[in-house]
């Protein structure tokens, strides 16, 4: 059941990015037809919008069989997770967890061991050097006024889109990248701790947790776009819409 379990996962991970995927190829794909010659009659007038209802339902419409696969395997997924239950004491422990108990419990830590700990601070380095350089460059776009002068709001983001897009892709893939390689590298480390001589037990040591610097990081990364989106102007699009909502759709006005 536990193998099931986890062929279970993998393609439900699987499938996920594939849905993914697949939305976001449909929204670019909306964008560029709706902004085609064809669609533009001689003054530079749409002919029809780029996004409708009827247009989005009948995107939505094609992609059904596959949405309606993907919700039934996550539905499978949810069943497989309720009914199964594991063995008393056989819950797998944080693959962190396990390299820090064999770590207290070996000798000493051998050098292969060591070279996996640097191996992933070097790993862990190069990816936060893409996503800077990433940011980098999508700040330079966010911080242009001249990147958000027309009123044209659709091509305002689509444009952003192409210019922001494609680093924020970059660095999401670099991240993820990083992750998988890490965790490559600590099971080869928990292989080595495994065979390595073992030593009297050593006082467990503290390990700090990446969560408040994850929450600083992610802090300042928020004031960051909020400041980008009051320098570009985007505060003042927000109000306009808000107004417009409360005083045309909801009735408040």
């Amino acid at each position: 059941m536990q193998r099931a379990l986890r062929v279970l996962r993998t393609l439900l991970a699987a499938a996920t990015a594939a849905v993914c995927l697949l939305l976001v190829w449909q929204v670019v794909d909306i964008y560029r037809v709706g902004n085609l010659p064809e669609n533009f009659s001689a003054p530079g007038v749409r002919i029809q919008p780029v996004w409708s209802r009827e247009i989005v339902g009948a995107r939505l419409s094609a992609m059904a069989p596959a949405l309606l696969g993907y919700l039934a395997l996550a539905a499978a997924g949810l069943v497989c997770e309720a009914v199964s239950t594991p063995e008393k004491g056989n819950i797998p422990a944080a693959p962190e967890d396990t390299l820090a108990m064999l770590r207290s419990r070996v000798a000493e830590v051998p050098d292969v061991a060591k070279a996996e700990q640097r191996r992933r601070r070097s790993i862990w380095l190069a990816a936060a050097g893409v996503c800077a350089v990433c940011i980098l460059f999508a700040a330079s776009y966010l911080l242009r006024r001249e990147s958000f002068t027309s009123l044209e709001l659709e091509s305002v983001m689509g444009q952003m889109l192409l210019h922001v897009g494609p680093w924020v892709a970059l660095g999401f893939l670099a991240a993820c990248t990083a992750s998988v390689c890490a965790g490559w590298s600590v099971r080869r480390e928990i292989s080595i701790l495994k065979a390595a001589p073992k030593g009297s037990p050593a006082a467990p040591v503290a390990r700090k947790s990446p969560v408040p610097i994850l929450r600083a990081v992610l802090y300042a990364a928020a004031i960051a776009l909020v400041a980008a989106g009051v320098v570009n102007g985007g505060l003042w699009d927000v109000l306009v819409k808000a107004v417009n909502i409360c005083t045309e759709c909801i009735g408040l006005g």
